[in-house]
């Protein structure tokens, strides 16, 4: 029984490192959803940019970031609430925009600087344009803005203490009605991001990739 689990855990590692590595070369453009069309093709392609690879394992907070935010937004405790939700977003833009300049060509160190140089106002308007990207929603991108400054504010001692945040219902509801809007954003933002990257073909790549003879 022992031996199953393990087989299938094993199993489950391997599909998981094997679909991160073609949706890898979607992204680069080394490999195209046409190449889908004919297996035994594909399969010699895959084998042959296996074989000049450079893996590098990457770790990704998106989800711990997510999973932190909501834990304190169920504890009312809505400024720390908001730190989470700002970083877990200029996470999201920060991966878009790599992906983006490695698309490009751009070498590692001229990604870095543009990451760490390019403020958070200019990685929400124009430099995604000119790396190709569409223009992120006004409506999203000031939520996104505003959470940001929020989480500034709290960080420098600038915000107001939390226990003046439910001085009555109508307070309270307001609150609510903001974070929803976060959590919209933070849909918006995946489609977004998903859009910009597979050209809006993340769920039928992953459907190709999971089941090859599925026809295009």
């Amino acid at each position: 029984m022992l031996e199953k689990v393990q087989s299938k855990k094993v199993e489950n590692l391997q599909n998981f490192l094997f679909e991160s590595f073609v949706k890898s070369l979607l992204k680069q453009g080394e490999i195209t959803l046409d190449d889908f069309n004919d297996k035994e093709k594909l399969n010699k392609k895959l084998l042959k940019l296996n074989d000049k690879a450079d893996f590098k394992i990457v770790i990704d907070h998106k989800t711990d970031l997510l999973e932190t935010a909501r834990y304190f937004l169920k504890q009312k405790e809505y400024n720390k609430s908001k730190l989470f939700y700002a970083t877990y977003f200029e996470h999201e833009i920060n991966g878009l925009i790599i992906e983006l300049c490695e698309k490009k060509k751009i070498e590692k160190k001229t990604i870095n600087d543009i990451i760490k140089s390019v403020t958070i106002i200019g990685k929400f308007t124009w430099l995604p344009l000119i790396l190709g990207a569409t223009k992120v929603s006004e409506v999203h991108k000031n939520i996104i803005l505003r959470t940001a400054d929020e989480r500034n504010a709290y960080v420098h001692y600038k915000y107001n203490p939390e226990e003046d945040e439910n001085e009555n219902e109508e307070k309270e509801s307001k609150i609510i009605k903001e974070f929803q809007r976060i959590e919209s954003t933070i849909t918006y933002i995946k489609k977004y991001k998903s859009k910009n990257i597979f050209n809006g073909n993340k769920t039928r790549i992953e459907n190709l990739i999971r089941k090859p003879n599925k026809k295009l």
